[in-house]
């Protein structure tokens, strides 16, 4: 990605490309770019992979913009599938490897906001990336996992399922922190999946102890009971192995 390949498309017509510089924190499936103009601020996104499971740019870009319309994403601006890259706007701030109990009571709120964006894809199905990794993956430790997810999928069939959009990677690294704000980036995997998914990846990512769990589950739904955890730590052992067995597989690629 070059300033002079950026110069020929319509969106940056009435304004002087400054400076592309490359950011330091990066995802595993993207090269991000911050683009300065004289006008404003921009980020590139250059898609380098969409081998990984569950990755659709253009539903990842209208999703986006319903985030932004709801205040948790930046704005998307310009997909190009042809040329395999995104144009946001930059978005300021932070991002925190721990969070405290006003946060936890904030991050439950903009999720629940989040959970309301109506999309008409099919629920995830987890026995796709599973027969996947079964297929690519050969170790020990790989087969221990698989093991582990199927059997919390099979535990979690006894409770009632709340299936709404969802992020699916809310890992630190995607959520920025700013004054009294919070935004969501890096949307290329969401889809529609139960509400507990995103929370018991917050509660994994940020290693929420028992009462913070509490803390989130009774800001995003008000009341909670014994299945409600139980469900909530189905799902945290169901992100940990799925993510073990995700990076796994991008070690066995390289």
């Amino acid at each position: 990605m070059t300033i002079q390949k950026l110069k020929q498309y319509k969106i940056f017509k009435d304004e002087t490309l400054l400076s592309l510089k490359l950011l330091k924190n990066q995802g595993f499936c993207n090269i991000n770019y911050q683009l300065k103009t004289s006008k404003r601020n921009y980020l590139i996104r250059k898609f380098i992979s969409d081998e990984t499971v569950n990755i659709n740019r253009e539903f990842e870009f209208m999703i986006q913009k319903k985030a932004y319309k709801k205040k948790l994403a930046a704005k998307p601006l310009f997909l190009n599938i042809e040329e395999n890259f995104m144009v946001c706007e930059f978005l300021k701030g932070k991002h925190k490897k721990s969070i405290n109990a006003q946060e936890i009571i904030h991050l439950a709120k903009m999720i629940k906001k989040l959970h309301t964006i109506k999309s008409n894809v099919k629920t995830y199905d987890f026995k796709k990336p599973l027969n996947y990794y079964k297929k690519m993956l050969n170790s020990q430790e790989a087969s221990k996992s698989i093991h582990i997810c199927k059997r919390e999928l099979k535990s979690l069939k006894k409770y009632k399922k709340t299936l709404v959009t969802t992020h699916h990677d809310l890992n630190p690294r995607n959520i920025l922190f700013r004054k009294k704000s919070i935004k969501f980036i890096d949307w290329e995997y969401t889809g529609v999946n139960d509400s507990f998914f995103d929370l018991a990846t917050l509660c994994f990512e940020f290693r929420l102890n028992k009462k913070e769990e509490k803390i989130l589950l009774k800001s995003y739904q008000k009341k909670v009971d014994k299945k409600d955890i139980q469900k909530l730590h189905s799902y945290i052992m169901l992100y940990k192995h799925i993510c073990k067995l995700w990076f796994m597989d991008l070690k066995s690629a390289k």
